[in-house]
């Protein structure tokens, strides 16, 4: 069971890392600010939001940075190569992004993680263990449909591959931002910059309520394409962007298609995603049992308390109660027993009065 309540945590808490980790990587000195025509905030907006929902094709090398409020990190939540360290302090990918296909490559010294996704299916690449995972898109919508279970699979197992797509491409993190967050947020352009080499405006969001760990997102929108090329998230405590991702070279050129297939080396373990399903649900393929994830709040303010089966091991539980620059996170137990995982990007003592409302 310790297994499974491991596992578990570990997807909650990177799935709400890497959901917050769509920053960048500084803000450029005013000296350096190019002249760009004025522009309003809902039009930058609008024309961003609309860049976004169009074929894009775009590469270039990325840098993230994270700064958790964790001074290390455990071996029970995967060490130097768990889910967490992948987001924690700075990090370097490769990213080729167009309409057919999604690739991610993690720049380590001695090891490499790629993320490969294209029309048909998707491989999740670790040479430290020469290990591939693939997914199947046909096969995922048929057993998604069949078994009960699978989406309650899906997103509580294994999310290495997921949160290294939300981290480090700029694209998704925005849109993230964008459909996410604006909506609770006000908008204003405030300033040009650079980034890559290419001229920016600087379009913030910053919440309407000050109940929030969260100063502001920042995103720096290209002046011509209109992409964002950096993201930044930027702690109320802090005062300061806690986690990152950006361009730091940028490339529109046309990309080979064949840049999105994968090929395993010779030798390499190869398990096959659903399988790996299968093999994880119970025989008669029900959902799990006990209480449905409960939210509460909204917008910036949103948090989220999520049943916890059995224990919580030991060295996670010297993490928590957690509170970082952007996140909190706390662990209870309900009237009923329950013990709850509780995470929100809001000050630690709104988890606990949560926590009284819960059964």
């Amino acid at each position: 069971m310790a297994v499974a309540v491991r596992t578990r945590l570990i997807a909650v808490v990177a799935v709400a890392v890497t959901v917050l980790a769509l920053a960048g990587v500084g803000v450029v000195r005013a000296a350096d600010a190019p002249s760009l025509p004025p522009i309003t905030p809902d039009r930058l907006l609008a024309s961003t939001a609309q860049a976004l929902s169009q074929p894009v094709t775009i590469s270039g090398d990325v840098e993230t940075f994270a700064d958790l409020g964790l001074p290390q990190i455990p071996s029970e939540l995967g060490g130097e190569a768990g889910p967490i360290a992948m987001v924690n302090g700075t990090q370097r990918f490769r990213v080729w992004h167009s309409p057919d296909g999604l690739r991610i490559a993690h720049v380590l010294q001695v090891s490499e993680r790629d993320l490969v996704v294209n029309r048909d299916e998707a491989w999740w690449w670790d040479s430290s263990g020469m290990k591939a995972v693939r997914l199947r898109f046909e096969d995922l919508a048929s057993k998604v449909e069949a078994l009960p279970g699978a989406n309650a699979w899906l997103q509580g197992e294994d999310t290495a591959g997921a949160a290294m797509a939300a981290e480090a491409d700029p694209l998704t993190a925005a849109r993230a931002a964008i459909h996410a967050v604006a909506p609770y947020a006000s908008v204003s352009v405030e300033g040009t910059g650079e980034v890559a080499g290419r001229a920016v405006y600087r379009l913030v969001l910053r919440p309407a309520t000050d109940g929030t760990l969260v100063d502001s997102i920042v995103l720096s929108i290209d002046a011509e394409s209109r992409l964002p090329l950096r993201v930044e998230v930027v702690s109320r405590t802090t005062g300061a962007a806690a986690l990152s991702a950006g361009f730091t070279s940028v490339s529109f050129d046309p990309i080979d298609p064949a840049v999105f297939t994968f090929t395993p080396p010779e030798g390499a373990q190869v398990t096959d995603a659903l399988d790996a399903m299968d093999a994880s649900l119970p025989a008669d393929h029900e959902a799990p049992s006990g209480p449905a994830p409960r939210t509460f709040g909204s917008g910036f303010e949103a948090r989220v308390a999520v049943a916890i089966d059995g224990q919580v091991p030991t060295t996670v539980d010297q993490l928590l109660p957690y509170a970082g620059p952007l996140l909190s996170a706390t662990v209870v137990r309900g009237d009923d027993g329950t013990r709850w995982l509780l995470v929100g990007s809001v000050p630690l003592d709104v988890l606990q009065a949560d926590a009284e409302r819960l059964p």
